[in-house]
């Protein structure tokens, strides 16, 4: 269940091969045990027993879809670094799904873009920016603090102007990101609510599908919104919603707050990554306005110190950008290999659901279902016509007109068909390469006092599989005289033990 590869248990087989008496004849494959964690177990046990190759078609779809579930899990990973470090960074990174798309390009979606604080621009912009400035910066050289002091006297309350203008934004820029996480928490809840409510409507109009009778509505003196007790003078409509258009009306209002938590969580990532940028400039501003000030009381002979700092700034700041981009980029590569590795596992799992029974499968599933009608017709199997019993392809299990077989037969007739699908195991595995181990067990076969003929057809039945090969053991109360007279000619052997005395007893 877990997606895993497992042992199919000799307890998921054995259904196949003994039937005991206090339940194994309650239904077809009554006793498959369903504790073991094994998706299909029955149809599992069958495709092994027969050796079907829908069984390695099964198999190999799992293990692409164990694949497919672990590169989406990598996805999420590598996802979740480029954000952190782009966040960290100052960097809005788009385009990049959460989980992997078939349409997704890399070329065509992804972009990397910082706030320049003139709006948003692309990195590659902002790098080249910044490697210009830098350059300009080199050429002119360092001058003097005597020769730069009326350059750095008026720069610095430039800066101490600009200091206090960015604080007030980036105030104002944390409130927009604080509120835009506010509002996208609040939706998450409401979309719980929502999914709370469509899944108790769902439960309803399945109880009425069911045939359930009563009102699922709520009191009139109460808000179907809210829950509240209303005043004297409000009234609530006679004519209220059915719970198929509650459904569909709570189905809409899912789709649109969904849209609406998607945009709320978009804007709270940009205004993450705006609020980091406006931090990061306000500290590289503050160290200017700190070495500015340092300059202005430093000797006039020495050079420019905070036209110094101001490069040394601009090429960290130019390193780092280099830095995370080509950080992103790798990561980049890394989910464009992921989402190629990922769109192989879809298509070749869709080739393989999209697959029909192999020929040599539907040859054995033919033969079983004609073994399975010439053993209802010998056995005076009556409920329906017995041609008109099939062997599903897709459960293995005996149904009429698509439906398993199962309530709509008389006791008697069920306790045949069980007969009759179990030999036709036997039958079909002598015939082909199978697993099945050509041993058949019946604890008091005749149940549902079976006629007398049904219950000959089936010793002949058991002798002709005894004589070609295969080991039947049938354990009867049956009256050993009548049982003789119903065995005359029929190859076997038969141990009688006495009324009171156990066929397996201890050693003395």
């Amino acid at each position: 269940m877990d997606g895993s590869e497992g042992t199919l248990y000799l307890e998921c087989l054995f259904p196949y091969f003994f039937v005991e008496q206090k339940h194994g004849w309650s239904g077809v494959q009554a006793r498959i045990p369903t504790y073991l964690g094994i998706q299909d177990v029955s149809k599992r046990s069958a495709e092994f027993i027969l050796s079907l190759d829908a069984m390695d078609m099964v198999l190999e779809s799992q293990r692409i879809e164990s694949a497919i579930t672990l590169i989406e899990a990598d996805w999420r990973n590598v996802e979740r670094n480029i954000s952190d470090i782009s966040a960290r960074a100052g960097i809005l990174v788009r385009g990049i799904p959460p989980k992997p798309k078939s349409s997704w390009q890399r070329d065509e979606s992804v972009s990397l873009e910082v706030d320049s604080g003139s709006g948003w621009v692309t990195l590659e912009d902002e790098i080249y920016r910044l490697a210009a400035s830098l350059e300009e910066q080199l050429a002119q050289g360092l001058t003097s603090v005597g020769e730069a002091a009326p350059e750095l006297e008026e720069s610095l309350s430039i800066n101490q102007d600009k200091a206090t203008q960015l604080s007030i934004v980036l105030s104002s820029a944390i409130e927009d990101w604080e509120q835009a996480k506010k509002q996208a928490q609040s939706l998450e809840l409401r979309i719980e609510a929502l999914e709370e409510d469509l899944r108790k409507h769902k439960d309803a109009a399945l109880l009425q599908r069911l045939g359930a009778t009563g009102s699922y509505g709520l009191p009139d003196e109460t808000c179907p919104t809210c829950g509240q007790s209303l005043p004297d003078g409000f009234e609530i409509t006679d004519y209220p919603l059915t719970i198929e258009d509650n459904i569909s009306h709570l189905e809409k209002e899912l789709t649109t707050f969904r849209s609406m938590q998607l945009d709320a969580s978009r804007v709270a990532d940009v205004s993450q990554v705006r609020v980091f940028r406006l931090r990061e400039e306000m500290t590289s501003l503050r160290a200017t306005i700190r070495s500015q000030k340092d300059a202005l009381l430093s000797p006039n002979s020495l050079p420019d110190a905070a036209k110094l700092a101001q490069r040394l700034q601009a090429e960290e700041r130019l390193k780092a950008l280099r830095g995370v981009r080509d950080s992103i980029e790798s990561s980049v590569d890394e989910l464009e290999s992921l989402a190629a590795t990922w769109r192989q596992n879809r298509d070749a799992l869709t080739a393989l659901r999209r697959r029909e029974l192999t020929t040599a499968d539907d040859v054995k599933i033919r033969a079983l279902k004609d073994s399975l009608t010439s053993q209802l017709e010998a056995y005076g199997f009556r409920s329906l016509e017995p041609r008109s019993i099939d062997v599903s392809p897709k459960t293995y299990r005996p149904n009429h007109e698509g439906f398993d077989l199962g309530f709509d037969l008389s006791a008697s007739d069920m306790i045949r068909v069980i007969w009759a699908y179990l030999f036709s195991f036997m039958e079909v595995s002598r015939e082909f390469q199978t697993n099945h181990p050509q041993l058949l067990i019946f604890d008091e076969p005749r149940q549902q006092e079976a006629a007398r003929f049904s219950f000959q057809q089936l010793l002949r039945r058991a002798a002709d599989n005894g004589a070609a090969g295969s080991q039947v053991i049938f354990a009867t109360s049956e009256e050993e005289d009548d049982l003789r007279s119903m065995l005359v000619g029929l190859p076997h052997q038969m141990t009688s033990t006495p009324r009171g005395e156990k066929l397996i007893k201890p050693r003395t």
